[in-house]
């Protein structure tokens, strides 16, 4: 009886662990290459350690086909945006990019690490087919204004705006 009580607390701290809370530092792997869309705009190492910054991870390239980039450009100035893509094709990434007139470089992660090692679906409560995560990071963390709402014009301009301030 006893080895089963044991046995029972041991498996019950297993599961504990395994929930445990999600680091709140989001880390950007070091090991991604990054890619311009366009020779005019290439990616500078300095926005990882930028105190503002809109973070843009998508598994797939339809959200940036969405018209959110003119709202962008009032602000990128003030603040960077970084995009991770997981895509497997960065050949395809970039020339859908320029078909949608998107100008900004992204990482590449077909592994999708980025999104695995900050737990980022875990963390926005997120079931695993969805495909994309947009958010406002303050340092290393996310922002207390979280989640970028950048398919929702006015809201997106809104937060921009308070994010800003």
């Amino acid at each position: 009886m006893r080895t089963y009580t044991l046995l029972l607390l041991s498996l019950i701290l297993v599961v504990f662990v395994g929930c445990g809370p999600v680091d709140p530092k989001i880390v950007f792997p070091e090991n991604l290459k990054t890619y311009p869309v366009t020779d005019s705009l290439a990616f500078d190492p300095d926005w990882f350690s930028a105190e503002k910054k809109l973070v843009v991870v998508s598994k797939g390239l339809y959200v940036f086909s969405i018209p959110f980039m003119d709202i962008l450009e009032e602000y990128d100035k003030e603040m960077p945006v970084i995009i991770v893509i997981t895509s497997e094709d960065k050949d395809e990434i970039i020339q859908r990019l320029r078909e949608y007139e998107f100008p900004y470089p992204f990482i590449h992660d077909p592994d999708g690490l980025f999104i695995e090692e900050n737990q980022l679906w875990k963390r926005f409560g997120y079931q695993e087919k969805n495909t994309i995560a947009t958010f406002f990071m303050e340092g290393d963390f996310l922002s207390e204004l979280g989640g970028a709402q950048i398919g929702i014009r006015h809201l997106f301009k809104k937060q921009l705006d308070e994010f800003l301030r």
